[in-house]
């Protein structure tokens, strides 16, 4: 009798967990990955593949890589968005979604609709290739830590208000760092971290997401992922004024106010950065005059701020300091610098990659 009631007991626990692992998978969506997208790819660049057979062609040069994908798709799928909405601290509000496999695309990927080019970006007739491999899987886990992120942003999510956090903001330095930082983490349960690092740390992945700075220098260490720690637990603990939120926000142009013009106006430095710079005792430069209508002071440079590196690099003159600060511009120069005596950084963008507001 007694080993019967503990086999009874035994089948009850089997369909408690079995009912559980059900409910659990129904709280992610249905993602299915399609490889064979010929209508797509014609719709995406016509003039490339005028007819089916063509894009047929194209399905079929990139049929190795995409079927290795797929295939890790359909083992682990499931699990990936359950990992993903585990460190995130969001769930997913989607039912259903599709993940398409293409040779090219306009961009390096695509969150809506969930887009991966295997073989490179393409614009007219250029055509930025993509490193193959871990290169395609880190870019699954990226596109699919945004389409998650974006959960809180749709009607009814339960988590909106996380939305309207500073950090949410979609710039590079802060919605793609949070990503980047739920993909990287999550990928860390499937894959060698060591080896994931050491691709998007690469030469291709540092051009491509231009926030590494910020998401190696202050998030990786300090918003350590799990499932006490979430990325909507680091969110909402993080100061509207904090310095990262200061570190990472997007200038805006200065407007002249009461309809002054500016063209009398000259920068200290008299040059785009607005800066006039002096060397302290400490050894490093010091900044005496900030020009606030250019780009040294809308990026957040102050007076008496001392500036310790740029970029890494501790510039040994003038002429170095000003000539590494017009080389990142495009990327955002990192500027490290003590102010009051405490260590900061500032961000110095380029005119051309600040958005009107």
């Amino acid at each position: 009798m007694r080993s019967a009631h503990a086999h009874i007991i035994a089948f009850a626990s089997f369909l408690l967990l079995a009912t559980a692992v059900s409910v659990e998978g129904a709280e992610v969506p249905t993602v299915t990955m399609v490889i064979d997208n010929y209508d797509y790819m014609i719709s995406l660049f016509p003039d490339d593949y005028p007819n089916r057979r063509q894009a047929l062609k194209a399905c079929a040069s990139i049929a190795t890589e995409a079927g290795a994908l797929k295939a890790f798709w359909d083992e682990n799928g499931p699990e990936i968005l359950s990992s993903l909405s585990y460190y995130a601290g969001i769930d997913w509000v989607e039912s259903d979604f599709d993940i398409y496999i293409v040779k090219y695309f306009p961009d390096y990927a695509c969150q809506r609709p969930m887009t991966i080019p295997l073989e490179g970006k393409k614009n007219g007739s250029q055509i930025i290739s993509v490193p193959q491999g871990l290169s395609h899987y880190i870019t699954l886990f990226q596109q699919l830590s945004k389409r998650l992120l974006e959960q809180v942003m749709l009607p009814g999510a339960p988590r909106s208000s996380l939305a309207a956090y500073p950090m949410m903001q979609k710039t590079a330095r802060r919605f793609d760092n949070l990503a980047n930082l739920l993909a990287l983490r999550t990928l860390e349960d499937f894959w060698n971290i060591d080896s994931v690092l050491a691709v998007f740390r690469s030469e291709h992945w540092r051009q491509r997401e231009i926030g590494q700075d910020v998401l190696f220098g202050y998030l990786w260490d300090r918003w350590r992922l799990s499932g006490d720690s979430t990325l909507a637990f680091w969110l909402t603990s993080e100061s509207n004024t904090s310095a990262l939120v200061e570190l990472t926000r997007m200038p805006v142009r200065a407007q002249s106010s009461l309809g002054r013009g500016t063209s009398g106006l000259q920068s200290p430095s008299g040059g785009r950065l607005g800066i006039s710079v002096a060397r302290d005792p400490s050894g490093f430069f010091r900044v005496l005059n900030v020009d606030t209508l250019k780009l040294g002071y809308i990026s957040g440079l102050r007076k008496n701020d001392v500036i310790r590196s740029i970029e890494g690099a501790v510039p040994g003159n003038m002429k170095e300091l000003f000539s590494l600060l017009l080389a990142y511009l495009e990327q955002g120069a990192e500027v490290k610098i003590l102010r009051d005596g405490r260590p900061e950084a500032v961000i110095i963008y380029s005119w051309d990659s600040v958005t009107e507001p």
